[in-house]
């Protein structure tokens, strides 16, 4: 059942009229990002698939292509390659669902590649997105919402702008685990980097978990079907993916990762219906299995089902307190529900975690200020937007309304007195 809004304005019928109009942007922004699975973000031409190994000596050149992180670079007829693998270090073995490896440079996230099912990954630098560059499943963090996004391809040395990668950081980040991270090091002329095996350690005390136990049951003939599913669905080759995890889940009903997986297929083919059956079924199959609890969130957030979103987003804190987007779920659920300060407090608790956070988190905090005229709070709030995403998808519209706030005065004013007070209705 849909929950329509209307928000009465607090703004006095003559004074300035803002609007960022974040919340529905970010919304749109934030569902398409995350209830679609990474490969189905994914457009144009594909390139080489996943590794199975790293590779060693002088690899192919790869073709370049047109993905989801931005143009391809100038073509180079030398890449840089960067090697490794990720394991788990209770078993020892790689994690039964691709997990996403991540490339930091500074405040950019330079590229994010998939790892294949035996736990190897290889970043292709200066050669154009590849064709698993997009976030796993086991990572919630979608791609627009880390940092100020994609490095300019200049921004890095040579090698099509990744030359010299001395300082910058791998990221595995996966819900239920700690961190894994690697700091590179070597001379700028290196072609080809072997990281080594990084480790992924459960988090004591978290029940839940991205990578789901039930993965590791799956029955060999329902496993293949998973791959050519999976192989398929990264293709962009939807209707024939849909029918490979359709037999996946038919041989082994208990596969949680492949209800996931087919929730978003069911969400990108925008059979929703079958979206929300697919992701209960995951989440009946594995409850402490974290991905089909936001993916299902953030589809009722879509559907404006606020109320659900809200209790949904919460179960998924419950099995892990820390997860940055099921956070950020509640917070937009709670604004477009008008319990400012509810929003406000979720929001305000994100921006004390250590290190960067989503840059939408500044946008919402900016639009909770607005409709409470504090404007000082806003305006910083913008400010610390644009300084985080420069070139963000609300970066335009940020700067044309901090301009105008500045312009007015009002950029100094508090809340105002007369304003009317929003009520705030517990949830």
């Amino acid at each position: 059942m849909n929950h329509p809004v209307d928000r009465p304005s607090n703004r006095p019928v003559n004074g300035p009229a803002y609007r960022l109009t974040a919340y529905s942007f970010i919304t749109a922004l934030l569902l398409f990002l995350t209830v679609l699975p990474s490969w189905a973000q994914k457009s144009g031409s594909q390139g080489p698939s996943r590794p199975s190994a790293p590779s060693g000596g002088a690899p192919p050149n790869a073709p370049g292509q047109q993905g989801p992180l931005g143009p391809s670079a100038t073509q180079m007829q030398t890449p840089l390659y960067v090697n490794g693998r990720v394991l788990l270090i209770d078993t020892g073995q790689p994690a039964p669902e691709p997990v996403s490896v991540q490339l930091h440079c500074g405040m950019n996230l330079l590229q994010a590649i998939q790892t294949d099912l035996k736990g190897y990954f290889q970043f292709i630098l200066g050669a154009g997105p590849q064709s698993n560059a997009n976030l796993s499943a086991a990572d919630e963090t979608p791609i627009g919402m880390v940092g100020g996004g994609m490095a300019s391809p200049a921004s890095y040395g040579r090698y099509g702008g990744f030359g010299n990668l001395t300082g910058c950081e791998l990221r595995v980040v996966v819900d239920g685990y700690l961190p894994a991270t690697h700091i590179l090091s070597g001379p700028p002329e290196l072609s080809s980097m072997d990281v080594g095996t990084m480790r992924l350690t459960r988090i004591a005390g978290v029940p839940g978990s991205a990578i789901s136990v039930t993965s590791l049951l799956v029955p060999g003939s329902a496993r293949k079907e998973f791959e050519k599913g999976d192989k398929d669905a990264r293709n962009n080759k939807l209707k024939s993916a849909t029918e490979h995890l359709e037999k996946t889940v038919g041989e082994y009903d208990k596969f949680a990762a492949a209800w996931n997986e087919l929730g978003g297929i069911y969400a990108a083919s925008h059979d929703l219906e079958n979206a929300r059956q697919a992701f209960a079924k995951a989440i009946a199959a594995d409850p402490q299995y974290i991905p089909p609890y936001v993916h299902l969130a953030n589809l009722e957030l879509q559907n404006e089902e606020y109320e659900n979103a809200i209790d949904t987003a919460g179960k998924a804190l419950s099995l892990n307190p820390g997860i940055e987007l099921a956070n950020f779920v509640q917070a937009l659920a709670n604004f477009r529900l008008n319990r400012l300060d509810a929003a406000e407090k979720t929001a305000r608790e994100a921006e004390k975690v250590p290190g960067l956070i989503f840059p939408q988190w500044h946008a919402l905090l900016a639009e909770i200020f607005l409709e409470k005229q504090d404007y000082p709070n806003a305006t910083k709030e913008m400010r610390a937007y644009l300084k985080q995403s420069p070139k963000g998808p609300l970066a335009p519209e940020m700067k044309k309304n901090l301009d105008k706030i500045e312009a007015s005065g009002t950029a100094a004013e508090g809340p105002s007195k007369t304003s009317t007070v929003q009520p705030q209705t517990t949830p």
